[in-house]
């Protein structure tokens, strides 16, 4: 049977990041993907491609999930860029009617926008615990857990544990190239045991969509019938593939190209688990 998975997240029209990321992330394990659509990101050419944000209304999101939920019958749900406490709550009430493996994103801010969105309250209460898994990147997962900016893979380690406490089941806390030195590093905590995930920094570029893109390639792993541990590091070798075959754009932030893995594979890539 083949597997659905809906995403819950804003439309980027760069095509790198948001549900447009999700769908082409889907669409790399054969998974068939939906989307219920939060709010739309554009961008202002006439002043430094500045993104804008538009909030779609909680009562159209609403619809969105009640129609799509009613047509069909999911496998996975993932969440991304909620961009209201009103989108959020909805979400929040439709995932505890169903038991569905959920993979939440927990955007609090917009590459390139530079300011928090007040949701970690909101997050911490209502949707964390919900989770099965969970994928801060160092800003996010700092936030969340409540302590001090993240710089070390102990740091991460920290924050993933406060974060299962708080009712994740798994935690991905995403370092990606953040860190200081020559590797990508990511940590999974499953509440037992810490696997560190590294790869090789393929370029120095900054790369819209990752962080997307990992979270939707792990929730389509899971919808396919990957263990979390697999899902997690199936999803690590797609993104790393899509950052080094990374595509430029007029924005100065280059776009993830999401079938880098099957089409261009670099030999570059390599990602090793302990």
């Amino acid at each position: 049977m083949t597997a659905k998975v809906l995403t819950v997240a804003g439309s980027d029209v760069s095509g790198g990041a948001g549900l447009e990321a999700d769908l082409k992330m889907f669409d790399e394990y054969g998974a068939f993907g939906t989307a219920a659509v939060t709010c739309i990101v554009t961008f202002d050419p006439n002043d430094g491609f500045a993104h804008v944000l538009e909030f779609i209304e909680p009562e159209v999101v609403t619809r969105q999930l009640e129609s799509t939920m009613a047509v069909h019958e999911f496998t996975a749900i993932k969440s991304g860029m909620l961009g209201s406490v009103d989108s959020a709550l909805v979400l929040a009430e439709k995932l505890k009617t169903n038991d569905l493996p959920y993979v939440f994103d927990p955007v609090l801010v917009c590459k390139g926008a530079g300011t928090m969105v007040d949701l970690k309250d909101l997050f911490v209460e209502n949707l964390v615990p919900l989770a099965t898994v969970i994928t801060p990147n160092l800003e996010e997962a700092a936030t969340l857990a409540g302590i001090d900016p993240i710089d070390s893979v102990e740091g991460m380690v920290e924050a993933a544990k406060i974060i299962h406490g708080q009712g994740a089941k798994n935690v991905v806390v995403k370092g990606g190239a953040r860190l200081a030195g020559d590797d990508a590093i990511d940590i999974l905590f499953d509440g037992e045991t810490v696997t560190t995930l590294r790869s090789r920094k393929v370029n120095n570029k900054l790369v819209n969509g990752a962080g997307c893109s990992f979270a939707s390639s792990i929730a389509a792993g899971i919808a396919t019938g990957l263990d979390i541990k697999d899902a997690v590091v199936s999803a690590k070798e797609k993104v790393a593939h899509g950052i080094a075959n990374c595509l430029d754009n007029a924005t100065g932030v280059a776009s993830l190209y999401h079938p880098a893995a099957r089409v261009s594979p670099s030999p570059e890539v390599s990602v090793t688990v302990d």
